[in-house]
């Protein structure tokens, strides 16, 4: 070896060494976002999917601080998410659809379940088994205009006549009104009421909204504001992927997704909401193709019923009130 070769391999071995000496510079990892989900209600099994995205820690994995609000008021979710003090929100296709008649700039992002889970609830002895026999009975108001259309058109489509049904204000206390005998007649949901009630022992008849001649809608829903979507579509598809993780999981897991729920609404009655989940889970997506899915049919349909009725005065354009974009 001459001393030219030698002195060029001494070079890069100092080279090498030096090389091996340097440490890289770490990539800063960004603070996540912080975003808000403002609830219709307290923590239930309605939100679980969002409960299980939190605890998996699958919104962080989206680079989101998520800080879930239980409000007072079921429709508060939707003034904050459209006066955008929040990103997020839990609302319900009327409510949506009202607002969007009034130029008030929410959007749909997912159907939390893919179909109406409610129905209308009597004491089995009361032997109230299809909406003519409501006619001489009472009901438990919620003091909502959407009930009276809705069981109007119920009683109509069974040659019922809707004059001969006593309306009996009870504010949010309509199921313990069944219960207790004070009215005939409650609308409730059967994930929450109606488990209960089995729970409890009570028999109960009902007639479920999906399935009437009512059309299908969808309670709850996801929303966001247009103001977010335009400026934080990012931060926005980001959200909706952790929480479709989460409502798939639940969906698949509902046993493990009631305790993980339970761990964020100790207060809750462990019984029912591992029921209620049970009974929920296979029925938030239904026969969608994934969960969240909605249908430009069901928000032009029910919107059109509800212009019908009197329930919207304004123009309602259903492809500007939903959107499946940002589902995962």
């Amino acid at each position: 070896m001459s001393k030219r070769v030698l002195s060029v391999l001494m070079v890069v071995a100092v080279l090498l060494l030096a090389a091996c000496g340097q440490r890289a510079t770490p990539t800063p990892t960004p603070a996540p976002v912080k975003a808000t989900l403002s609830l219709d209600w307290v923590p239930n099994t309605n939100h679980t999917g969002f409960y299980v995205a939190l605890d998996k820690g699958w919104y962080k994995e989206q680079g989101i601080d998520l800080d879930i609000q239980i409000p007072s008021d079921p429709a508060a979710a939707l003034k904050q998410v459209a006066f955008g003090h929040t990103e997020f929100g839990v609302s319900f296709q009327e409510e949506v659809t009202i607002a969007r008649s009034q130029d008030i700039p929410v959007v749909s992002l997912a159907a939390i379940i893919q179909h109406n889970t409610s129905a209308f609830a009597s004491l089995k002895e009361k032997n109230i088994t299809r909406p003519k026999d409501f006619e001489g009975k009472t009901y438990a108001s919620y003091g909502l205009p959407l009930e009276q259309a809705v069981i109007q058109g119920l009683m109509a489509c069974d040659g019922g006549d809707f004059s001969k049904l006593t309306f009996v204000d009870v504010g949010f206390d309509a199921f313990p009104a069944l219960l207790g005998g004070r009215v005939d007649i409650a609308w409730i949901f059967l994930a929450w009421d109606g488990v209960q009630a089995q729970i409890k022992g009570y028999e109960l008849n009902t007639i479920p909204l999906y399935g009437s001649c009512v059309p299908d809608y969808y309670t709850p829903v996801v929303i966001a504001g247009e103001k977010t979507i335009q400026e934080k579509p990012d931060l926005v598809r980001r959200f909706m992927a952790a929480t479709a993780r989460g409502y798939e999981y639940a969906i698949a897991h509902p046993s493990e997704a009631a305790e993980i729920l339970l761990k964020y609404a100790p207060e809750s009655d462990p019984e029912l909401i591992r029921h209620s989940q049970e009974w929920l889970s296979p029925r938030y997506k239904a026969d969608a193709p994934k969960w969240g899915v909605q249908k430009a049919e069901t928000w032009r349909a029910f919107g059109d019923w509800m212009k019908t009725n009197g329930l919207i005065t304004g123009d309602f354009d259903p492809d500007k009130a939903f959107t499946n974009e940002f589902l995962p």
